[in-house]
């Protein structure tokens, strides 16, 4: 077995790691609310909202055009775009169908897990004003979830990229930690999404790049090297 072919299986293990524990710690975590006591999350959840929620003619109102426009990459479609077109470009354009792999699998995997986890742990949305359509389960936030585990790999095979020409990681990071994070205080500010939502969100994405980026940055610096891409 070469070296191309031990990254592959490695890569495809972690992801079968990451598929199995991250379900697993996101009801655990909510099993573990429960047997402690939702009041306190509750209340937590709800002042926290009460932060971010806007009222209608407050300054945080005005807001509402932004944050819709921000919320918007984190949608299913917008998504599905943004990983057929990375992809074919990581493919086609630089030759790299390794990131290309990597990219599409981010992008099944936290959608397939976040309809997984809502499923199963069945948690109504927020009784506030939606400002915005949305339908289904609200734990955990999809769109949190997908900006941190899919945007997440996104913005790390860029800082890769970045490093492996000699240039600085600096940018790219820091425009993906802003771009997740405001995509997750959108859902709050929304009324579609509690915090906490968006937190089993980050939380089920920092997984998933946990598990994942190690053996694709190996992956990646080893085929580098060999010229095998």
């Amino acid at each position: 077995m070469n070296h191309q072919t031990t990254h592959y299986y490695r890569y495809l293990r972690r992801i079968a790691l990451a598929v199995l524990i991250i379900p697993c710690i996101l009801c655990m975590l909510v099993l573990l609310a429960r047997m402690i006591g939702t009041g306190p999350l509750l209340r937590l959840d709800v002042w926290l909202q009460s932060l971010i929620f806007p009222v209608s003619g407050d300054i945080l109102h005005r807001l509402l055009p932004a944050a819709l426009f921000i919320t918007t990459p984190g949608s299913f479609w917008v998504t599905l775009l943004a990983a057929l077109a990375s992809a074919l470009w990581l493919w086609l354009g630089r030759k790299n169908r390794i990131t290309a792999f990597s990219v599409l699998v981010s992008f099944t995997a936290m959608w397939g897990l976040n309809t997984l986890v809502k499923l199963l742990l069945q948690r109504d949305r927020p009784s506030l004003q939606h400002l915005t359509e949305a339908g289904g389960y609200s734990f955990p936030s999809g769109h949190a979830m997908v900006a941190m585990g899919f945007y997440g790999t996104l913005f790390a095979i860029w800082a890769m990229h970045n490093r492996e020409h000699g240039r600085s990681i600096s940018f790219p990071l820091v425009a993906g930690a802003l771009l997740i994070l405001l995509i997750g205080l959108s859902r709050i500010y929304l009324g579609v999404h509690y915090p906490s939502d968006v937190a089993g969100g980050y939380i089920a994405g920092a997984l998933w790049l946990w598990f994942t980026l190690p053996p694709l940055y190996t992956w990646i610096r080893d085929s580098r090297a060999t010229g095998k891409r």
